[in-house]
């Protein structure tokens, strides 16, 4: 799944572009992933542990490894658990993925307006692309995966490399996100941040309750420093 050309590399140089989380933001993954986190917690612990769980929100899979691993007292490899918590979520997602409400239609209309679009993911590049067999990741321009920079999310790394693969500054970017971990990658990053579904405390970001309230004059105009009317 390499990276491809922007869809305005053929005209007048984009002024902006969008960075978009996936798990949580665009696909409804979040949940099953912190129900996988659920399940090896109830595996390896004797009692369930709801902060923990939660707090893996957004985490890549080798850092959700070493927390457990750690926050457990685990006898098991970082690796082996990472292993585990992949086989399952592979399970788990077996039956196919779906969008979140919003998210097909606002990236029809990025894509109509010549938008260029980055995927932006925690998850693995082999998540990606057992994602791609059920939903159409093709839209996107460029995909960058946890398997595609030394640092992940929250260090602005992913971030800073999806910008620089569409030729925009980060800073001329908006990025799309719903986690603490994720948001943090972006603000540090240097990306104009739009948290969905309620803001997690994140500081410099704005809120929205879900995509369905965002559109592409919303976004052209936070691009360009104001909110429409």
């Amino acid at each position: 799944m390499p990276d491809r050309t922007p869809h305005s590399a053929d005209a007048i140089p984009a002024e902006w572009a969008v960075l978009s989380d996936m798990d949580g933001t665009l696909l409804d993954t979040e949940s099953t992933w912190l129900l996988v986190v659920e399940e090896f917690v109830r595996r390896h612990s004797v009692a369930d542990d709801p902060a923990l769980v939660s707090a893996l929100q957004g985490f890549d899979l080798d850092r959700a490894a070493a927390t457990l691993r750690s926050h457990l007292s685990l006898e098991m490899t970082t690796a082996a658990v990472a292993d585990e918590l992949d086989r399952r979520s592979i399970e788990a997602y077996a039956g196919g993925v779906s969008w979140t409400p919003g998210a097909r239609s606002l990236l029809a209309a990025l894509a109509a307006a010549r938008v260029p679009l980055a995927l932006v993911t925690s998850s693995p590049r082999h998540w990606v692309q057992r994602f791609a067999q059920t939903v159409d990741l093709s839209v996107f321009d460029v995909i960058v995966t946890a398997d595609d920079t030394p640092r992940t999310k929250p260090a602005p790394d992913p971030y800073l490399r999806a910008a620089a693969s569409l030729g925009i500054a980060a800073q001329r970017c908006i990025a799309l996100e719903d986690s603490l971990v994720g948001a943090t990658s972006a603000v540090a990053a240097g990306c104009t941040t739009v948290v969905v579904g309620g803001g997690k405390g994140v500081p410099d970001t704005l809120q929205v309750t879900s995509l369905i309230a965002v559109d592409v004059r919303m976004l052209r105009a936070v691009a360009r420093g104001s909110m429409p009317s």
